[in-house]
C-alpha cells in the first residue's frame, strides 16, 4: 500500500522562468521583464535539477506533490520529460504525485507522446497535467494571453487525451484551468 502524503506540503520546481505568452495577470511576462527578482531569466540545468533530487532523496523529504511550474511555462524546457522521469524513478516513495502546469502551446503531439511515454515507464507515481487555458473563445484567449493560440492548444490537449486513452494510462490525470 502506498504511503499517505497528505499534509506533507508541496514542492514547486521551476524548470524555466521563460514563458511564450504575455498574460495580463502575469506581471513579469506581460511587461516583458528580462529578469525575475533581479536575476536574468533562464533554464534550470539537468545538473542542478539532479542535485536537488539527490538532496531530497538523501534527506527523505516528503511532499504531497511536486508542481513543475512557477513564473514560466515548464514545457519550454527542452528536458521536461527527463525531469519528470527522474522524479518518477527517484521520488516515488516520497511524493504522492507529480503535477505539470502548462499552456500547452509548444506541447506538440510529439512532445505530448514523449511526456506520456516518460510517465508510462514509471506509472507508480501519478501525473496530473494542468492545461492553463484561461478562455473558451479565441478573442478572449488573445486578450487574456497576448496571442491567439487557442486552436493549437485545443489540438494539443485533444492529442494528449487520445494518447492517454490509447496507452490505457488512467493515472495520467488532466485539468483544464480557466
Amino acid at each position: 500500500m502506498k504511503a499517505s502524503f497528505e499534509h506533507c506540503g508541496v514542492l514547486q520546481i521551476e524548470p524555466t522562468d521563460h514563458c511564450n505568452l504575455s498574460c495580463r495577470m502575469c506581471v513579469p511576462h506581460f511587461t516583458k521583464q528580462e529578469s525575475i527578482h533581479g536575476i536574468p531569466k533562464g533554464m534550470m540545468s539537468m545538473e542542478t535539477y539532479n542535485r536537488v533530487v539527490d538532496g531530497l532523496v538523501e534527506d527523505g523529504v516528503r511532499f504531497d506533490h511536486i508542481i513543475f511550474q512557477w513564473l514560466g511555462d515548464p514545457s519550454l524546457h527542452p528536458h521536461l520529460e527527463a525531469m519528470i522521469a527522474v522524479a518518477q524513478e527517484r521520488l516515488s516513495q516520497q511524493v504522492g504525485y507529480l503535477r505539470v502546469d502548462t499552456n500547452a502551446i509548444v506541447l506538440t503531439p510529439e512532445r505530448m507522446d514523449r511526456l506520456v511515454e516518460a510517465y508510462a515507464r514509471f506509472p507508480e507515481l501519478p501525473l496530473l497535467v494542468v492545461f492553463t487555458m484561461d478562455a473558451v473563445t479565441s478573442p478572449t484567449y488573445a486578450t487574456v494571453k497576448g496571442q491567439d493560440a487557442l486552436d493549437r492548444v485545443r489540438r494539443n490537449v485533444r492529442h494528449f487525451i487520445m494518447r492517454r486513452a490509447q496507452l490505457g494510462l488512467e493515472d495520467v490525470r488532466l485539468n483544464a484551468q480557466f
